[in-house]
């Protein structure tokens, strides 16, 4: 069949327009708000479901904000990210933040993660520390004072003391202080680094720092930087996925979320809700890539009936 001119012009007009939208970039997110916000800890999970998601979407990409907790709630309940993750529970001003906004919030359980003591692998001497003592090297009135290894226990070698982590805007910092009895305070003379991963760096390259880490981001580390046992009063305890799950590190191990803004979600692109749905289903997996530790496989079960019921 002989096309008019006319014709085969609209058909090449067409060629041309799908030809464009195979190639164009899939819908995603409004460019004001971004996928995820917050905690570096939980970031691991969620980009792990987002290394396979994107198998056959490699036009699917979204923004990510690694901010930390505090700042990322922030972000989050202003509207600005439909998803959060979090190192704590959100607070009560932070509800209210988001009630203000009219932002309806789903609370997703992740995972366990633990706080662990961390120094440079080329530190061959510090093997365990004592609750106590983790708190001498990290408290307020130690500046200035305590300021040699060989003050925290005779046998250490007389070596400067540096004790590093993340800042206050990191609930991290904030857990961490609790812990050890300091109540979100912590030496003056504490390096304060912006990332776990920059804290990580710094105790690699320094072989008389302490530093505190999240267990996924220790573990990412390995090979410059290694864990330090705690003794909690019963003896010397690693931050080991089996210990953890045994309630043996109990003082240094806490429950992570992800915070979904679901009036977002079910107005967003198809790829946004299908990469969330597949991020909730199959967190465990996600969980254990990210180098934390799963929780009982009814509570993933439960975080897929709660997110379903939220959309409806």
């Amino acid at each position: 069949m002989k096309l008019h001119t006319r014709s085969k012009f609209t058909i090449y007009r067409l060629v041309a327009a799908l030809m464009a939208l195979a190639i164009a970039p899939t819908a995603v997110l409004a460019q004001s708000m971004s996928l995820y916000t917050g905690s570096d800890t939980v970031q691991p999970v969620v980009e792990a479901a987002l290394v396979r998601f994107v198998r056959g979407r490699a036009t699917y990409k979204p923004q990510m904000h690694n901010v930390g907790t505090t700042p990322g709630f922030k972000e989050f309940c202003s509207g600005a990210a439909l998803l959060a993750g979090a190192s704590r529970l959100i607070n009560s001003e932070e509800s209210k933040s988001c009630a203000k906004s009219s932002i309806p919030v789903t609370e997703i359980p992740v995972g366990l993660d633990a706080v662990a003591l961390a120094v440079s692998s080329k530190n061959v001497w510090l093997k365990d520390l004592t609750l106590a003592e983790i708190t001498k090297i990290f408290d307020p009135a130690s500046a200035g004072k305590i300021t040699s290894w060989k003050q925290i226990r005779p046998s250490f070698p007389d070596t400067p003391i540096k004790a590093a982590g993340v800042g206050i805007k990191h609930a991290t910092f904030g857990f961490f202080s609790e812990s050890i009895g300091l109540k979100g305070f912590l030496r003056s003379d504490y390096k304060d680094l912006k990332d776990h991963t920059e804290t990580a760096k710094y105790l690699a390259a320094n072989d008389t720092a302490l530093g505190f880490l999240p267990i996924g981001e220790a573990k990412a580390m390995e090979g410059q930087v290694r864990t330090v046992a705690v003794d909690f009063g019963a003896g010397p305890v690693m931050p080991g996925s089996d210990e953890i799950s045994a309630g043996k590190y109990d003082k240094l191990s806490r429950t992570v979320y992800l915070y979904i803004n679901t009036a977002a979600l079910m107005k967003a692109p198809a790829d946004d809700v299908a990469y969330v749905n597949s991020l909730v289903k199959d967190m465990d997996k996600f969980v254990s890539f990210a180098n934390l530790v799963p929780l009982r496989t009814l509570q993933y079960q439960e975080n897929a009936k709660r997110l379903a019921g939220s959309l409806k």
